[in-house]
């Protein structure tokens, strides 16, 4: 059945959105309503709400179509990049990375800095892949709140106090 209400469908036609700000979760569409991806799509909000609360002057940029293949996020804080990358698991084992591969690839010859946020589970292997292809241009830790905040930061300005030839 085709939804004719001219509410909704008219601010779409001139670049506006029902029901006001796009959220992250609005940007990219992951194509199922699996727990996972209602996950995710909270998980992308409440880390866009955590760099906006710790750099409340940066811009940050979403990535409006889901691809493997470029981050979740740009943050630039003081005329400088870095990329910021979700991962949300539903239990909390281990997290290897294997989605990792197409963007570390890209990342890799673009010389951009990354942070991944993964929501649960030990990092280890998923750092190691990390190292390998970023070496130190790259760092992953778990964030799951406010209370992580502290790492969330430090992860970022280390990075951000690297020189390199790209913002």
């Amino acid at each position: 059945m085709i939804d004719t209400s001219l509410r909704r469908w008219l601010p779409t036609w001139f670049g506006g959105v029902p029901g006001g700000r796009r959220t992250p979760e609005s940007f990219r569409p992951r194509g199922t309503s699996s727990k996972v991806s209602r996950l995710a799509a909270q998980y992308d909000a409440d880390v866009d709400a955590a760099l906006q609360r710790l750099w409340p002057k940066a811009r940050i940029y979403h990535d409006r179509e889901f691809t493997r293949d470029r981050a979740d996020f740009l943050l630039v804080v003081r005329g400088r990049g870095v990329m910021i990358e979700t991962k949300v698991k539903s239990d909390p084992g281990l997290f290897r990375g294997s989605t990792l591969p197409p963007l570390l690839d890209r990342l890799q010859r673009d010389g951009r800095r990354l942070v991944v946020l993964v929501n649960q589970g030990d990092p280890t292997p998923a750092r190691d892949l990390i190292s390998t292809k970023l070496g130190d241009k790259g760092r992953i830790l778990v964030w799951s709140g406010p209370h992580h905040d502290t790492e969330l930061r430090q992860a970022v300005e280390s990075l951000l106090q690297q020189t390199t030839r790209h913002a």
